[in-house]
């Protein structure tokens, strides 16, 4: 079973690009992806869809946060980079997305974009999912990033295989920053995961000056 994109329920303006949380916690495969329709419904009575609602709200919040409120919920289009079910990682790993599939979630990326040219900013969430995009030439490459995000071979090579980078720090070369998405006019802004949001004290004091910069952006548009 395959996770359904969430399309925008007015003119798409955002497209927003994780990884489903379901390739490294769990077997079960939302409806949609990371859940985002949950953000358009009541809260739930049920306490297991709870959580569920939650994640979905944490999502919009993020985008909300980095773009200074710029964009509403309605106007966003969520998609995965990884569109299939994969292999579990060993416990505290984190999946490793092969390139095949890394290139197939690109091309429907692209199909996207074709099918909603209203959309005018991308927002690759993830180390991994930025790694594969510029490795794939979708949006400006910065080879120092390239170096320090690739996969580690014994990662890559273990038994159950895992995501691990060169350099841990990778992220932080490119968050904050835009790139042009090549063949297309849209914006490229890399972030955080859903899952990392509301920033914890680390990733605060290692992002915070990033995403300020973001919002003072989009503040002044």
């Amino acid at each position: 079973m395959r996770a359904k994109d969430w399309k925008s329920v007015k003119t798409a303006k955002v497209l927003l690009i994780g990884e489903d949380s379901n390739l490294q916690w769990s077997d079960d495969v939302p409806e949609f992806v990371m859940f985002a329709n949950y953000y358009f419904r009541e809260f739930p009575t049920d306490h297991g869809e709870r959580s569920r609602h939650v994640e979905a709200q944490n999502l919009f919040a993020h985008l909300r946060e980095v773009t200074a409120g710029k964009f509403k919920p309605d106007e966003v289009y969520v998609t995965n980079l990884c569109r299939e079910p994969l292999p579990h990682a060993p416990k505290g790993k984190r999946v490793l997305i092969p390139e095949e599939r890394a290139q197939e979630g690109l091309e429907h990326i692209q199909w996207i974009l074709i099918a909603n040219p209203s959309i005018e900013w991308i927002v690759p969430m993830s180390l991994q999912v930025n790694y594969w995009l510029q490795k794939l030439d979708f949006y400006t490459t910065d080879p120092s990033f390239l170096t320090a995000a690739e996969p580690r071979r014994t990662g890559m090579n273990n038994g159950e295989p895992y995501y691990q980078p060169v350099d841990g720090k990778a992220f932080s070369q490119i968050c904050g920053s835009m790139y042009e998405a090549k063949e297309q006019t849209a914006k490229v802004v890399p972030i955080l995961p859903a899952k990392d949001f509301p920033l914890r004290e680390r990733n605060l004091e290692v992002f915070g000056e990033a995403y300020k910069k973001l919002k003072t952006y989009f503040s002044s548009l």
